[in-house]
C-alpha cells in the first residue's frame, strides 16, 4: 500500500458547493478506492463536514490574524500557511510516498528541500486558476500572492490539467513545459450524484438555476442582467424563478440589482448537496455564466442529471458543451451573448434530445473511474522513475 498526503486549503466532505473543496474531497475518496493510505493536511476550520475515519488529518492552522476580508489579508496567509505545512511534512517525511497539492498550496514546494522532493511523488492540481483572470483591484494584492504561490508548481513532477483545450492555459500561466502536464479530466461519481436526486416533476413555470461563489469572475451580475434584458423584452415568462446555490462577496449587491429590477432571484445558503443536486435536476435551465473557469463541476453535475444547459465559452467548459447538442454555448462573455443563448434554450425547455446526449457524453467521459485510473497511473509512473517503489 502506498500513502498520498493531499493538501488543500478548504475541503467538503458532503457540505458546499466549491468546485475545488468537492474535487479534493472525491480525490480523497478515489485514491482510497485505489488502495492508498489517506494522509490529509488542511486547516481544520476550513474542513466542512465529518472526516471520514479512514482520513489520517492533520490539522495545519491557518493564521488567526487573517479574520476580515476587507483587510485583503487572505494572500498573505496563504503564503504563511505554505510554510507551516512545509515545516510539517518534513516530520512526516517517512509516512508518505506521494504528495499532491490542489491549488495555491502549491506554494508549500518552495518551502521543502530539494532532496526531500526529489524522493517523493510530486503533483498539482491548479484547478481555475482564477488568480490569472480579472477582478476587483481591490483583491488584486491577494491575487498577487496566490498566483506566485502557484507559479512553484514548476517544482513539482507533474501538472495537472482537467481538459485539452486548458493544457495552454497552465503551461502559459504557470510557466512550465508541455510535458510537464497530464491531462487528468475533473470527473464524477455519477451513481452517487444520482441517488442524491429528490425527483420531482419539473414545474410549469421557468426556473432557473445557478451553482456557485457569488464572486466577480463567476459572472452573476452577467446572469441578473441578462435576465432583466429578457424581460425587457417579454422573451421570458412573468411567473420564471431563478433559485441560486451558494455564497460569497457580492450576494448583497446581486440581490439588491435583483430586487430593483425585479428579478425573482432566492439565494440558498448552506444548503445540503442532496438540495443542490434536486435543484439542477429539477430545473428548466441550469446556467454556467462564468467569466473564468477551470474544468467546471458544476456544468458536469448538471450533465449527470440530463439539465438544460447554457453556459459561457470559458475553461474547460467548450470540451463539454457542443452548442445546441449538449446545451447553449454562448459565443461571448458577455450580457447579450448570455441572453441571447438563454432565449434559444427558453424555446428548447422541452427538448429531450440535448438533455439526453448531455446525460450519455459525461457518462462516457467523466466517470470517476476515468481520473482514478489516470491518476493511480501517473502515481506508479513518477515512483518507477524515481525508483521509490
Amino acid at each position: 500500500m502506498k500513502n498520498i498526503l493531499i493538501v488543500v486549503r478548504s475541503v467538503s466532505f458532503g457540505i458546499g458547493v466549491g468546485g475545488m473543496e468537492k474535487a479534493a474531497t472525491q480525490h480523497i475518496y478515489e485514491m482510497r478506492d485505489k488502495g492508498y493510505k489517506i494522509y490529509l493536511i488542511a486547516p481544520d476550520n476550513k474542513v466542512k463536514g465529518n472526516i471520514p475515519p479512514f482520513v489520517n488529518f492533520i490539522d495545519v492552522s491557518w493564521p488567526h490574524w487573517d479574520k476580515y476580508k476587507v483587510l485583503m489579508t487572505m494572500g498573505l496567509a496563504y503564503h504563511q500557511w505554505c510554510k507551516r505545512v512545509a515545516k510539517k511534512i518534513t516530520t512526516m517525511e517517512k509516512d508518505v510516498d506521494i504528495i499532491h497539492f490542489h491549488g495555491a498550496s502549491a506554494g508549500t514546494l518552495a518551502f521543502l528541500s530539494k532532496k526531500l522532493i526529489n524522493s517523493k511523488a510530486t503533483v498539482v492540481n491548479p484547478h481555475g486558476m482564477e488568480e490569472f483572470g480579472s477582478g476587483s483591484y481591490l483583491r488584486l494584492a491577494n491575487r498577487l500572492f496566490t498566483r506566485s504561490l502557484l507559479k512553484k508548481s514548476h517544482l513539482a513532477d507533474f501538472i495537472i490539467a482537467t481538459d485539452n483545450i486548458l493544457v495552454r492555459n497552465v503551461a502559459v500561466n504557470l510557466k512550465v513545459q508541455p510535458e510537464k502536464i497530464y491531462v487528468v479530466p475533473n470527473t464524477i461519481d455519477i451513481q452517487q450524484l444520482e441517488s442524491k436526486v429528490k425527483k420531482s416533476d419539473r414545474m410549469k413555470s421557468i426556473s432557473i438555476v445557478s451553482v456557485g461563489r457569488i464572486e466577480h469572475n463567476k459572472g452573476y451580475d452577467l446572469l441578473a442582467a441578462a435576465l432583466v434584458k429578457l424581460k425587457s423584452t417579454n422573451k421570458i415568462a412573468e411567473n420564471f424563478s431563478w433559485d441560486h446555490y451558494g455564497n460569497g462577496k457580492m450576494r448583497d449587491k446581486i440581490i439588491d440589482y435583483s430586487i430593483k429590477n425585479s428579478i425573482p432571484l432566492v439565494v440558498h445558503v448552506g444548503a445540503s448537496d442532496e438540495d443542490v443536486q434536486s435543484a439542477i435536476a429539477n430545473s428548466s435551465i441550469f446556467v454556467q455564466p462564468s467569466r473564468y473557469e477551470g474544468s467546471s463541476l458544476t456544468t458536469l453535475e448538471a450533465m449527470t442529471h440530463g439539465a438544460l444547459i447554457v453556459a459561457m465559452p470559458v475553461g474547460g467548459i467548450p470540451d463539454k458543451i457542443f452548442d445546441k447538442k449538449t446545451g447553449f454555448l454562448c459565443k461571448a462573455v458577455t450580457t447579450s451573448a448570455l441572453a441571447m443563448s438563454l432565449n434559444e434554450a427558453l424555446n428548447n425547455t422541452s427538448n429531450d434530445e440535448i438533455r439526453s446526449n448531455a446525460k450519455k457524453y459525461v457518462q462516457e467521459n467523466f466517470d470517476i473511474s476515468v481520473s482514478s485510473k489516470k491518476y493511480d497511473e501517473l502515481y506508479k509512473k513518477i515512483m518507477t522513475s524515481k525508483g521509490c517503489q
